[in-house]
């Protein structure tokens, strides 16, 4: 990550994917073990979520439109559900074959605290309803799929 984190001096991190973590990773430096980021694949819970790559970011992550990547969002946690957010403003995208990450401080109207999850409409009087998870992450590689990326335009 030539460019780090926003605020961070870090420059090299790995994204762990612990088991029964559900739609979460951590984005873990290498450098410092006490400075992690809890991210998350926007896409996921957003599905009209986009980023579009200049030719100048295309270069910088070494990447060629249609390459495979990643795309992940810093997560802030809370014990109340209703109260994690991301941000869609800051997105990290990686190239996994280059192993080079950027993170992204996107021009437009998107919120750095955006809800991750919405809140739900109350069950009506005398039926039950089943809580649906979240989406889980099963593997490193479901987090190579590319989704949310726009193509370039010249």
């Amino acid at each position: 990550m030539p460019d780090g984190m926003v605020g961070f001096s870090e420059r090299r991190f790995i994204i762990l994917n612990p088991e029964n973590g559900g739609p979460f990773c951590w984005f873990q430096s290498l450098d410092n073990p006490d400075l992690a980021f809890v991210v998350v694949e926007p896409v996921r819970f957003f599905p009209e979520y986009q980023v579009k790559l200049t030719r100048e970011e295309y270069d910088k992550l070494q990447l060629e439109p249609g390459d495979e990547t990643v795309l992940l969002c810093v997560a802030t946690m809370s014990p109340d559900p209703l109260k994690i957010t991301i941000n869609l403003q800051g997105p990290i995208v990686v190239n996994p074959a280059g192993m080079i990450a950027r993170q992204l401080v996107l021009d437009g109207n998107h919120s750095t605290r955006q809800p991750l999850f919405a809140p739900r409409e109350p069950a009506a009087a005398g039926t039950i309803r089943k809580a649906q998870p979240p989406p889980a992450v099963s593997g490193i590689s479901s987090l190579y799929s590319g989704k949310g990326l726009a193509p370039v335009r010249s």
